[in-house]
């Protein structure tokens, strides 16, 4: 019997773009079915145009995924089951992003999934027909830019100057503190956590919890034989915190994430993502 054949490639949006979509990826599995688990992740917009699939928000119920889906930003692991064959086609939403192209409260639309045309239109669904038509992985690119192009037309000017200073807070760190982002604004807390709470999707001690552990896992993935203590970099106060924390974000603890037999989704697209040019900063630590 033939062994299922995956492929993840990326791809790098329009220019105009890319200062609120992070990065194109098209995954595609031949597999009769699929399950793995989904670190917890910045919002992302996915097109299902072939298959079937389903997400489980940590221990919550399973919810099917729509075929055109806007996923809001995740502050646990995500278990995805898929019937396949499987084409995905996904786009990343930086915060700016979000903030321009969504605009609604991302705290709202956290760990859930939504039906994208309810959020853009009958775009969404043209969007996806183009994709299922597509002949070829550039055709697919550009009917996900001819789509977010069209979005961006109606734009809302997004708040550049926090989400900078909170991206840069996030990724320049291994251990991010919440009074860095303060001094760095000027704002006070309560301002800063309504803040990111409606353009990032959590509180910044969320974020902060949430980034420590995905910079720990890019390390991980990236040197798998280094061992927990290398991973954790002293960011955590001891082994027992580290191995919690990095549960409940990436879906498994440290020895399970380098177990060659368990899910490896995550792993992949840690090697995957370093190897875009125009992928930023904060996407390649987390």
């Amino acid at each position: 019997m033939r062994a299922p054949q995956f492929s993840l490639r990326y791809f790098s949006p329009a220019a105009p773009l890319r200062a609120w979509v992070s990065s194109y990826y098209v995954f595609e599995a031949d597999a009769p079915a699929l399950t793995d688990t989904l670190r917890a992740e910045l919002p992302q917009v996915r097109f299902l145009y072939a298959g079937s699939g389903c997400f489980n928000y940590g221990d919550g119920p399973t919810v099917p995924m729509p075929q055109a889906a806007l996923c809001g930003p995740t502050n646990v692991a995500v278990r995805f089951s898929a019937v396949g064959p499987l084409k995905i086609f996904g786009a990343g939403l930086l915060p700016a992003g979000w903030a321009a192209l969504v605009g609604a409260g991302a705290s709202e639309f956290a760990d859930r999934l939504t039906d994208l045309e309810d959020v853009a239109g009958p775009v969404a669904r043209r969007a996806l027909q183009r994709m299922g038509e597509a002949r070829s992985h550039r055709e697919v690119v550009a009917a996900a830019d001819a789509f977010f192009l069209l979005l961006s037309m109606q734009a809302k000017p997004p708040p550049i100057w926090f989400t900078r200073a909170a991206d840069e807070w996030l990724a320049g760190s291994i251990n991010p503190d919440v009074n860095d982002l303060v001094k760095l604004t000027g704002m006070s807390s309560r301002q800063i956590e309504r803040l990111a709470l409606k353009v990032y999707g959590a509180s910044p001690k969320m974020l902060a919890r949430k980034y420590r552990a995905l910079q720990a896992a890019v390390r991980l993935g990236l040197e798998p034989d280094a061992g927990w203590e290398q991973a954790a970099a002293g960011a955590f106060y001891d082994q027992s915190h580290f191995i919690r924390d990095f549960k409940n974000f990436v879906g498994m603890t440290p020895s399970q994430f380098t177990d060659k037999e368990s899910p490896w989704l995550t792993r992949l697209t840690i090697a995957k993502r370093q190897n875009l040019v125009t992928m930023p900063k904060l996407n390649l630590v987390s």
